[in-house]
């Protein structure tokens, strides 16, 4: 062992981190010789292991002249080391063994991650420590990597978010780091090679803004080194200037790491400490072997001396350079953070010396957005006790007296957020972020008004808690109100503290990542708890940091951002395309360009008028409805665990098999479903009420022999408004549950309306009983909310085309034409316009009035049998009082021919034929190009071990597998090494599966795809398939080892423990709802156990019993035999390359390039039917007749596909998710 290897086995045992009560991990903090911190984090019950490294450098350290460099750096740490020289050794290690990597670049840190199935750790963790011992960089990679960097510039072009960004960004002081272009691109990063330049496009160089190498800011630089520099020289300056910013930023005290996984803590150091201990200081420059190594390949024996001279001065250049450009950064550590002098971004002076300035941008999105923007005092170094977290609280909250339920009340708002936009150590950048309906927007300066009102107010309110505090009289609680802010950061911190202390533990991957990042500002100790308030009181309220924040929340103090369509075009009425000069300042008003992205912008000044009003404030009679938050009814009460629970089952017990829930009630009426949870030991719980009913999409129809349902695009439209309405109708009666951590939603499918409530136990079935009340009555059908409905989803249709990228628009097309219902966006929209609120209250009373409509309810977590059975009896007492109310004027008849399902709908692509779909993107601002290949099986997807044969089994597990295998050397291949785009993809079925057998699938498929500005679209397609073609002689050579392991780590990823009662509840009930129908029923033999509860399991072990020959078989069928294979090729063309003209006919081949012609092909499909054979359908449900009636619920899928809206509404504390309608 050498002298330095010995040295870096020295380490020092730094506190460990405050763990919550629910957190059943085991800690170890050390800090190694060299000065890497590292958190050594044992999971017990994880099959993966998990790291990460996280570097306080980011996009605040880059030199002004090379932007993007931090970003540049992250690409290419990936990209070999002297020990692993292969550029995808890495991904094929982790794709091989169930692992993937992400890296990240932040403005002021650089993060770094991977996961891989546990017994693989090590040699992963070696390959990995790597990077940051010994990174390659060479020059073939920077040249290739700086296109993977322009690339993923270009996707950004199309978001609106990062777009508003860049204009934020841009009214920034030009001197301080926030104000530094990130993303980098192929002009600020000047490191092609001669062919690479000629891929540029002069239009593509001015919409990024900026022109060639000629004029780039480097040229003069590096050309006065020796009076003259070349295109050589400039590319060897990048590489030159990246290895100066490794040197100098990717430090040992400068990182880290963070490593997780079911390893004994011991054996973790051994793992950590010897690898990251042999990461040099090369910034000393002390002349350590790495230095002396690095050095050589820079001046290897094919340069010329006069070559090598100018690069060594090149060199010092670069080093000096990125030195200073590091001291524009402000340190991470909050430690180092508390001597940082405030100095914001951000100032009146910038924009003409007066503030408030309005900032005006066009969305490619129709949205309608009001940010309110207010430089702060740094909170930074105080995250527990920052004003900041109050002030989020109250300007964001929704109940009533808040700003938010008075902008609702008047119909003029969607939805309300506050917080920092920017909390770094030197600014803090306080926004308020409202989304208006379009009434909203003719009231958006009285909306600004009562802003500044709710923030009077709460000064007021301060300032009279303050004296009463200094004076002692605040301390009991008088119950006159003057105590309220005490009360209130009472009721948040304890709330807080809850959520830390009965929160389980995560997955690894995610836990790496943030906690590396998180030791990096605040240390070992509260690298977990941050936030959490664990050591505030009622007395330790900031009441002066409060008020100073309260009394800068003015007029003068701030800068406003409008964002709508309507917004622009009142700007362009009043500016034209000129600007109007501030004679004091000289300061020009008016259409303004952004730099890096071409997005155009107006500032304007605000009427004195105005301001003066927001500056008075409101009257006392509006005074009266805004108010502090009263007292949190939905506080727990308890959280003791279920009486009923063993005492074994009182701590967390992960490890345990997830069994099925309980079928407790198997009634006409509906089922109940229960589960005493005895894996979290979390007084949680999680209740899902599905109302299974046809009126969701269907509609009745009639003709001289029977009655059928049939989809209906305006009917599912309807129950889209439906949920929308009953969102934005309880929001404000439902926020104070959000906040106690009690969440819900309610959504629509083919099987009807499910309502999902989920959070502490104690509180929550008083909850659930109350939304199903209120979605019962029709009380909360009101104009206003309809409205705000109406609005939303014609703004979310109307911008559809003109807002998506080119991947996202041929995912659309495809999937229009193999399984979403109605006609696309265009026909939705027309249909959403003419809906009255009318048309909503008689749909609502027709979904009651379905005498087949019955509960399906999933109750599991802390709540015992008898708890279950009474929330039952209550919720069907519910549905039985509405329907005895509404059937006598809206009764629909039970005896219907025509079978209904709540199963998926996927059409079936003829066997030898291959569809190309070509549309052209409709965003003005798209240069992409993409390309989406599914290779779609013609033999049906497993479903579940009584419901398929082993056949099929084996089939969608070899899809599985294929699909698995090719990923790493699919993007490896197009990403990598052909630089075809940022995004490449594969992945098995129609929906990103990888954990579960889908619900929502019916055939297995195999998809790849590509977003590509470099390449045209039919080209793209043509290297897809000569990779899919080579791919199949090494699927044949591959060593059966090597397919073993693939087949081993997926098996594992469909089987690792799951962590969260959500996660389980959701896996769960997915399976009820699809499943449920088909197999429980009166004339059924079936039983329980042919809900395919353990899927996962089944297709884990069928995966080990495959062999090459299985695989090659499915590969062959799948892809290679073009006479009987299916495929869909979707193309959609982007600015760089238009689509010129669609090829003429061939045989085997068709072609789409329009709607009509889209449709025409979609009448000719065949659609799956779960419990028959393939067969031709019409407009009409055809299935199976004369079975009973919950047969019917499963029979056959919808026939007539539809669109996916990509908007939704939502419950408090819900993601938003993807909606089919």
């Amino acid at each position: 062992m050498t002298a330095q290897s010995e040295e870096a086995q020295m380490v020092t045992y730094l506190p460990p981190p405050v763990q919550g009560n629910a957190d059943y991990r085991n800690y170890k903090a050390i800090k190694l010789q060299n000065g890497i911190t590292a958190l050594l984090t044992q999971d017990a019950q994880s099959k993966h292991f998990a790291a990460a490294v996280s570097v306080n450098a980011g996009a605040s350290s880059d030199p002004r002249s090379l932007p993007g460099l931090a970003h540049f750096t992250e690409h290419m740490c990936f990209l070999g080391s002297k020990r692993y020289p292969e550029e995808n050794e890495y991904k094929h290690y982790l794709a091989q063994h169930g692992g993937k990597s992400n890296a990240s670049t932040s403005m002021s840190h650089t993060t770094y991650q991977f996961d891989i199935l546990a017994e693989f750790g090590e040699h992963a963790l070696d390959i990995f420590s790597n990077f940051f011992v010994a990174p390659l960089f060479t020059r073939s990679g920077t040249a290739r990597e700086v296109q993977a960097v322009d690339s993923e510039n270009s996707k950004n072009l199309v978001s609106d978010g990062r777009r508003r960004l860049q204009v934020l960004k841009a009214l920034a002081d030009k001197d301080h780091h926030y104000s530094k272009f990130s993303t980098g691109n192929r002009i600020t990063l000047p490191a092609c090679t001669e062919d690479e330049k000629k891929d540029d496009d002069n239009d593509t160089k001015k919409e990024e803004g900026g022109s060639g190498s000629d004029d780039h800011p480097l040229k003069d630089l590096v050309c006065s080194i020796d009076g003259n520099c070349d295109d050589a020289d400039m590319a060897e300056f990048v590489r030159i200037a990246l290895l100066a910013f490794h040197r100098q930023h990717y430090r040992p005290d400068n990182m880290t790491v963070v490593v997780v996984g079911p390893q004994s803590l011991d054996e973790l150091e051994k793992w950590v400490v010897p690898r990251f201990g042999m990461i040099a200081d090369r910034s000393a420059n002390d002349g350590d072997n790495d230095e002396d190594d690095e050095k050589d390949d820079v001046y290897d024996d094919s340069i010329t001396p006069e070559k090598k001279e100018k690069w060594q001065k090149m060199e010092h250049l670069a080093a000096q350079m990125i030195a200073d450009a590091a001291t524009d950064a402000p340190p991470v550590p909050i430690e180092a953070a508390k001597n940082v002098v405030h100095h914001s971004a951000f100032r009146a002076e910038l924009q003409g010396g007066k503030w408030p300035v309005v900032v005006t941008t066009k969305p490619l999105q129709n949205v309608r957005k009001l940010v309110i923007l207010f430089p702060m005092p740094p909170s930074y170094a105080e995250p527990d006790r920052s004003p900041s977290h109050l002030m989020s609280h109250l300007f964001g909250h929704e109940g009533k007296g808040s700003p938010f339920a008075l902008y609702q009340n008047a119909g003029w708002i969607t939805s309300l957020s506050s917080g920092p936009r920017i909390s770094a150590p030197d600014q803090n950048l306080f926004q308020i972020t409202i989304s208006l309906t379009k009434e909203g927007e003719e009231h958006w300066k009285d909306a600004v008004k009562y802003i500044f009102a709710y923030a009077k107010m709460l000064c007021t309110s301060a300032e009279e808690t303050l004296k009463l505090s200094e004076g002692g009289a605040c301390q009991s609680g008088d119950g006159t109100g003057k105590d309220d802010l005490y009360r209130i950061w009472e009721e948040v911190g304890k709330l807080d503290r809850m959520q830390f202390h009965q929160t389980s533990p995560g997955h690894v991957y995610s836990f790496a990542q943030s906690a590396s990042q998180s030791i990096s500002k605040y240390g070992t100790t509260n690298c977990l708890s941050v936030g959490s308030l664990l050591n505030e009181t009622k007395d330790s309220l900031p009441l002066s940091g409060l008020l100073d924040f309260c009394q800068q929340i003015v007029p003068s103090n701030c800068f406003i951002e409008r964002c709508s369509e309507g917004a622009w075009e009142e700007m362009e009425a009043l500016y034209g395309d000129g600007t109007t000069s501030n004679s004091t300042s000289g300061f020009a008003f008016g259409k303004q360009v952004e730099k890096w992205y071409g997005v155009e912008y107006f500032v304007s000044p605000l009427d004195e008028s105005d301001v003066k009003l927001w500056a008075e404030g409101i009257g006392a009679k509006e005074m009266e409805l805004i108010h502090l938050p009263q007292p949190n009814r939905y506080i727990p009460r308890s959280l003791d665990l279920c009486e009923d629970l063993p005492e074994e089952a009182r701590v967390q017990r992960i490890e345990l098999p997830v069994s099925p829930p309980n079928l407790i009630v198997n009634e006409p009426s509906g089922r109940l479903w229960w589960k005493l949870d005895e894996r979290y030991a979390l007084p949680k719980a999680y209740l899902t009420v599905l109302i299974r009913t046809r009126a969701s999409e269907n509609i009745l129809q009639s003709d001289e022999s029977d009655q059928s349902w049939e989809y209906n695009t305006q009917t599912s439209l309807q129950s889209e408004f439906l949920k929308s309405i009953f969102a934005d109708a309880l929001a404000i009666e439902t926020y104070d549950a959000y906040l106690a951590g009690l969440g819900w939603s309610l959504s629509k499918s083919s099987a009807g309306f499910t309502l999902t409530c989920h959070g502490y136990s104690d509180r929550l079935p008083d909850l659930a009983l109350k939304l199903l009340k209120e979605l019962t009555s029709p009380s909360f059908l009101e104009e206003r909310h309809f409205e705000t409905a109406k609005d939303k989803t014609i703004r979310g249709l109307s911008s559809f085309f003109e807002s998506r990228r080119a991947d996202s628009l041929a995912i659309y097309y495809r999937n229009l034409l193999l399984n979403y219902k109605g006609n696309g966006v265009e026909e939705n929209l027309e249909i959403a316009r003419a809906i009255t609120l009318r048309d909503i209250e008689k749909h609502h009373a027709m979904i009651w009035a379905d005498n087949d409509l019955s509960l399906e309810v999933l109750y599991t977590g802390n709540v015992s049998e008898k708890q279950a059975r009474s929330f039952f009896s209550d919720a069907t007492d519910v549905i039985d009082s509405t329907r005895a109310l509404v059937t006598q004027k809206e009764a629909v008849e039970d005896n219907i021919a025509d079978s209904w399902a709540s199963g998926p709908l996927e059409r079936r692509l003829p066997a030898g034929e291959d569809i190309e779909l070509h549309f052209e993107s409709k965003n003005p601002k798209e240069e992409n190009g993409a390309v989406v290949v599914t290779y779609q099986s013609q033999h049906e997807g497993f479903k579940g071990k009584s419901l398929s044969s082993k056949e099929t089994l084996e089939r969608s597990a070899c899809v599985r597998l294929i699909s698995k295998i090719i990923r790493e050397p699919c993007f490896n291949e197009l990403r990598t090494k052909q630089q075809l785009g940022y995004i490449v993809s594969s992945f098995y079925d129609m929906s990103y599966s990888t954990n579960e057998t889908p619900l929502t699938t019916s055939i297995d498929s195999l998809t790849v795809y590509v977003l590509s500005r470099k390449v045209e679209p039919k080209d793209v397609a043509a290297r897809i398939d000569d990779f899919l073609l080579n791919f199949r002689s090494k699927l044949e050579d591959m060593p059966s080892k090597e397919i073993q392991d693939y087949a081993e780590s997926l098996a594992k990823e469909l089987t690792k423990p799951i962590r969260k009662l959500g996660t389980e509840a959701s896996n769960q009930f997915g399976k009820i709802r699809r499943y449920a129908p088909e197999t429980l029923y009166a004339d059924n033999d079936s039983s329980l156990e042919d809900i395919p509860f353990d899927n996962a399991e089944v297709v884990a072990a069928a995966l080990h019993k495959l062999d090459r020959n299985m695989i090659l078989d499915v590969y062959d069928s799948l892809i290679m035999k073009k006479g009987s294979r299916s495929r869909i090729l979707t193309h959609v063309y982007g600015r760089t390359f238009p689509l010129k003209e669609v090829p003429p006919p061939a045989p085997s081949k068709v072609y789409v390039s329009s709607m009509n012609e889209l449709m025409t092909k979609r009448k000719s499909l065949i659609a799956y039917e779960p419990h028959s054979n393939y067969q031709r359908t019409g407009t009409r449900l055809l299935g199976l007749v004369g079975r009973h009636r919950s047969l019917q619920y499963a029979a056959a899928a919808a026939t007539v596909v539809g669109v996916v809206v990509l908007f939704n509404f939502k419950g408090r504390n819900d993601d938003k998710k993807q909606t089919k309608i």
